[in-house]
């Protein structure tokens, strides 16, 4: 297992990925916005994996990245409410040097924490995503999610 002190932002290609997909997902026929929705919800608040419309809710592997650049498996949840989801797996984080297709993977021991939950295209998403571990640590929040 190799391992490294890096600081992975969900801004190099991920983010550019990330911001694509929510921003066309939401532009869909269906006059969904994003907003607030503070009282507690009665339905399950979601993970968007891959940064689309995919619905996960308390996954054992969460795929933040459209593009596969940082994936975390063996997910243990202490808590998903409807405010916030705390957990840790194993990050997988692949360094794109020279590229992404033919960089490497790192592992670290992370801690996850999900929050800023959205009622968007009709189900609540949490929209803001931070990891963090020994040698390693991102931070995302994004609008939206493909409505379909």
């Amino acid at each position: 297992m190799r391992s490294s002190t890096s600081r992975h932002r969900l801004g190099t290609p991920v983010a550019l990925l990330l911001a694509a997909a929510t921003a066309v997902g939401c532009q869909s026929s269906a006059p969904h916005q994003a907003r607030a929705h503070d009282p507690t919800p009665s339905q399950p608040t979601y993970f968007a994996q891959y940064g689309v419309s995919t619905h996960a809710y308390k996954p054992h592997r969460l795929n933040p990245s459209v593009d596969g650049s940082l994936f975390i498996v063996g997910m243990q949840w202490t808590a998903w409410n409807a405010r916030e989801a705390v957990g840790s797996g194993v990050a997988h984080v692949n360094d794109c040097k020279p590229d992404c297709a033919d960089g490497s993977y790192t592992t670290h021991q992370v801690s996850v924490r999900l929050a800023r939950p959205r009622e968007l295209c009709g189900s609540r998403f949490f929209t803001a995503f931070r990891v963090r571990g020994s040698g390693y640590h991102t931070y995302a929040r994004w609008s939206g999610v493909a409505c379909r």
